[in-house]
């Protein structure tokens, strides 16, 4: 799951850049520290996978202690993007989506962290906290694609499906963990249209950030 959710960041990121060559407007400086935060924090979701399944247990545990200083990382850049873009694009609906994939990340993320001494659950959260902060590296990919933005649902819920299927393989149920971490994300699924495109949230986002350009 951790190469996957890398190759789908490349691909999406890499792939909507090829697409738009030259036509690229600047990016705002906080992009190269957000993506490096992003880039760091899958790269640890994809070592610490693989210290555990070679029982390296001290280590896991000894990288794990520095998680949250990553995620503190991971959202303070993400806000910091996410307000700098308004400011390029005046898009309040993404400005919604950014902040509800951040908030799902970081409950998930705190779940995890209370749950540490939990194995089973712990390692579930995680996962879902991780894919949660995919839309934006999805959407990208979509419209590198030429599809509409709206069609990045599909592979939102494609990621959810593995769970399940782990967990019916190896343990005969669906884990109630993996229940919640597919009832966040898939929430957000639900409100997000109503919500963020709603004209009540576009003044509100302006009220934050000003107008966009």
């Amino acid at each position: 799951m951790a190469l996957l959710m890398i190759a789908l960041i490349v691909a999406g990121f890499g792939g909507r850049a090829l697409a738009r060559g030259e036509t690229s407007p600047p990016a705002p400086a906080i992009l190269i520290p957000h993506a490096i935060c992003i880039g760091a924090w899958y790269l640890l979701f994809l070592l610490q996978a693989a210290w555990i399944g070679r029982r390296r247990l001290r280590l896991h545990r000894a990288i794990g202690y520095a998680s949250p200083l990553l995620a503190v990382a991971v959202l303070w850049t993400g806000v910091a993007i996410m307000a700098a873009n308004y400011r390029l694009k005046g898009n309040a609906p993404l400005v919604f989506f950014n902040a509800l994939n951040l908030t799902q990340f970081a409950g998930l993320f705190s779940a995890a962290i209370a749950t540490v001494r939990r194995p089973a659950v712990h390692k579930r959260l995680m996962l879902y906290a991780s894919i949660a902060m995919l839309p934006p590296a999805l959407v990208r990919l979509v419209q590198a694609l030429g599809l509409p933005d709206a069609t990045a649902v599909l592979p939102i819920i494609a990621l959810w499906l593995p769970g399940p299927c782990h967990d019916r393989r190896t343990l005969g149920r669906v884990h109630g963990a993996t229940w919640i971490g597919i009832g966040v994300i898939a929430f957000g699924v639900v409100i997000g249209g109503p919500i963020g495109f709603s004209t009540g949230w576009a003044e509100l986002v302006e009220r934050w950030f000003g107008t966009g350009s």
